[in-house]
């Protein structure tokens, strides 16, 4: 999948939003070899200095604590929502869907517990996390 011109954009201040928040290191389009391979739009890990002098890794074994897929003109929401279920299965904590055309925001907890933002400040309670939905759609 190529990324569009909205999801770049998106992808972006998602970046930057959570790189504000100097607690988690932030990877963009990240391999992730979990059960399966994923790419990651975003994702996060605990802060960690990043030690470019001792080779580079080309697949994360290690799981995230955070992912963020960000829905495209050529995917269909279910077939985010099959990655986040093995996203779950690999332990990540936490995985976020950004709907461009919505303006939204859900936050999955569990695929049995979501909540939808659309204005205020996403909140993840499971990181403790909060971003101004503006942050991410109007900056």
């Amino acid at each position: 999948m190529t990324p569009s011109y909205h999801h770049a954009y998106l992808s972006s201040n998602m970046i930057v939003a959570l790189h504000k928040l100097k607690k988690y290191s932030v990877f963009s389009e990240l391999a992730l070899q979990l059960e399966k391979d994923y790419v990651a739009d975003v994702c996060i890990y605990p802060k960690r200095k990043i030690q470019f002098s001792a080779g580079d890794v080309i697949k994360m074994t290690e799981a995230p604590l955070m992912v963020v897929e960000i829905l495209s003109p050529t995917q269909g929401t279910q077939e985010i929502l099959e990655k986040f279920v093995g996203y779950f299965q690999a332990g990540i904590r936490s995985c976020w869907l950004v709907i461009p055309v919505a303006q939204s925001v859900t936050v999955y907890s569990s695929m049995e517990q979501a909540r939808t933002f659309t204005q205020g400040e996403v909140v993840d309670t499971v990181l403790d996390i909060r971003i101004p939905v503006e942050e991410i759609f109007f900056s």
